[in-house]
């Protein structure tokens, strides 16, 4: 499994906790956030529109990353080309999610609600996974850089130092 693939299956995970008390619950949570008791149908419709979309964007990440297929059609590809992609966008979205709950929690006219922390404290981590799988992921065309032979880096350059070995052997 590469990393695309475990930073999907982590925000469907956290997109998942968030998104189903607002499709299942929208009452409930709306009542959480109203002083007064009761719930107008446009706050539950944009719950469940909440809900519904933080599901989409984590099914459409499992999909693009080729952990799901669409089909037979797609069993004959042998890469997931619009994975890094897929990992781009919702790596954007847990970065832009965490620095809202940040926000929310810090500054004192929300009265620092510990439901903020947690949800700033998820999607940072989300949002971390996500640039260190577009930094660092084993993407697959990756591995034409790593030389079979000795397992160093062909990107790699000798600027302040100089290669005496390798210039032997091209005779310089």
């Amino acid at each position: 499994m590469d990393s695309t693939a475990v930073f999907n299956i982590a925000s469907l995970g956290w997109l998942s906790i968030q998104a189903l008390p607002l499709i299942l619950w929208p009452q409930f949570v709306a009542s959480l956030l109203e002083t007064d008791r009761i719930v107008s149908p446009a706050v539950i419709y944009f719950a469940r529109a909440l809900g519904l979309g933080q599901l989409g964007l984590a099914l459409q990440g499992l999909v693009l990353s080729g952990l799901l297929p669409l089909g037979p059609a797609a069993s004959d590809r042998t890469g997931a080309p619009y994975a890094w992609a897929a990992v781009l966008i919702a790596t954007l979205y847990h970065t832009s999610a965490a620095f809202y709950s940040y926000g929310c929690y810090y500054y004192e006219e929300y009265g620092s609600v510990t439901a903020y922390a947690f949800g700033c404290a998820g999607s940072s981590a989300l949002a971390a996974l996500g640039l260190w799988c577009l930094m660092f992921g084993d993407g697959s065309g990756h591995s034409s850089h790593i030389s079979k032979r000795t397992g160093a880096d062909k990107r790699t350059s000798g600027f302040p130092f100089k290669n005496s070995t390798a210039d032997k052997r091209k005779g310089l």
